[in-house]
């Protein structure tokens, strides 16, 4: 199946130069064809819950790569229940280049990005994003809206986009510290922010939908918690892209009937699923997904295996549905990715401990320059918590920044000093 793909991918690379338009359906045919594979042909090692969030996914991905036009283009730690209550789908960087990458597609798009300037050092997700508009295979969005937070890229590109399509910004300024003021502050945003949402479809929010949305993604969050508890001691057979997906559930796709269904889902799983064995690991930042060495050693192992990625537990805040604002304001003040990065590194450690969890693995992602400048911090502090961390440089979005070689050899011999420690 991976050399179909990548033989797919190298026809597309050639077409999107010249003939944009055409790499843009031939990739919509592709993911509607595996979507059908996804559906009735799934991969069976798979727990039914994340069968289900891959068609999801990939769901949410066809409709809004489509239809472009009536999306709304934001950053990944925009709630975006808003925008749900008004049936409105999402592009956001980070699942748009993953199914980009998926595709064996990223490479002209990257070239595209820098050909217009933008630097060989800047975060790939924003650069496949990027290129995907310079090369004109990705139209233009109906709006941009997109936050403060954690990002450099996330103040930059979505910018730059809106100037380059020239369509409306909306920008949310999120404050690094967590007292209440913070919370009123953006919740007024988020006012404004649904008032600009009407005044660029033409539509009215139904007030009733928001509070529903808000009340699944209360849900939701109540389900995901309890999957937390029942991982602690549970061994639920996975594959490194599940937890990619997930990724969506836990942002764009909050207060959706589909990410309440698979939190449902994946809670009954977990109470069927077998006693936990091998090695756990929970991983910090993206997943590089489709690296070899890392679908070698991880997906469906029952001697090593990620117990959960910090990126999906970040938001997990109280919920109140009749204060939907104050709400989705709470879900970005409150974020472990806000503010210093000993918020992240000391949530990390929490809920690493809480796991009963061997190692940590911290990835640094190319272009992110503050997962990658507080790495050694995570490592000291990690390891001082009781967990021994592999710092792992690689990059999630352009495979020309892989090494396989490097990465087999520095997880094998991390897998194997933390099988010693267990003995």
């Amino acid at each position: 199946m991976a050399d179909i793909v990548e033989k797919f991918g190298q026809i597309v690379n050639k077409e999107i130069p010249k003939n944009p338009d055409t790499a843009r359906k031939e990739l919509l045919f592709a993911y509607k064809a595996f979507n059908v594979k996804l559906k009735h042909a799934p991969d069976k090692r798979l727990p039914k819950s994340r069968q289900y969030m891959s068609t999801v996914c990939m769901n949410e991905h066809i409709k809004s790569f489509s239809n472009v036009g009536d999306s709304a283009m934001v950053s990944i730690f925009l709630p975006c229940e808003v925008l749900r209550a008004m049936d409105i789908s999402t592009v956001f960087a980070e699942g748009f280049s993953a199914y980009i990458t998926g595709a064996y597609a990223e490479r002209p798009m990257i070239e595209a990005a820098e050909a217009a300037g933008i630097a060989e050092t800047y975060c790939s997700y924003h650069k496949i994003l990027m290129g995907a508009a310079f090369s004109k295979v990705l139209p233009k969005p109906k709006f941009i809206i997109n936050t403060s937070i954690v990002c450099d890229a996330n103040n930059l590109t979505f910018r730059a986009l809106a100037d380059y399509y020239d369509v409306p910004q909306f920008y949310i300024d999120v404050p690094t510290d967590t007292e209440e003021d913070s919370v009123k502050y953006v919740t007024d945003q988020l006012r404004e922010m649904t008032k600009f949402i009407e005044k660029n479809t033409g539509r009215k929010l139904d007030e009733d939908k928001l509070k529903a949305c808000v009340a699944r993604t209360r849900d939701s969050i109540a389900n995901f918690k309890k999957c937390m508890e029942l991982k602690k001691d549970k061994y639920l057979p996975g594959d490194i892209t599940s937890e990619m997906y997930e990724v969506f559930l836990t942002h764009t796709l909050f207060g959706t009937e589909e990410t309440l269904k698979y939190s449902e889902m994946l809670l009954e799983d977990l109470k069927n699923a077998e006693p936990k064995k091998g090695i756990r690991l929970l991983w910090m930042h993206t997943i590089p997904y489709f690296q070899a060495p890392l679908r070698e050693r991880l997906n469906f192992s029952e001697k090593c295996q990620i117990i959960t990625c910090d990126t999906n537990f970040e938001n997990f805040v109280d919920i109140d549905p009749e204060k939907p604002y104050e709400s989705m304001a709470r879900k970005m003040v409150l974020s472990s990715y806000n503010g210093p990065s000993e918020n992240r590194i000391n949530k990390a450690a929490e809920v690493a401990k809480y796991l009963d969890v061997d190692g940590v693995i911290y990835f640094c992602h190319w272009g992110c320059k503050q997962t990658m400048g507080a790495a050694v911090n995570a490592k000291k502090k990690l390891e001082e918590a009781g967990f021994p961390t592999l710092v792992l440089n690689g990059d999630g979005g352009d495979r020309r920044n892989t090494s396989d070689g490097q990465v087999l050899t520095r997880l094998d011999a991390f897998i194997e000093m933390l099988e010693d420690m267990k003995k």
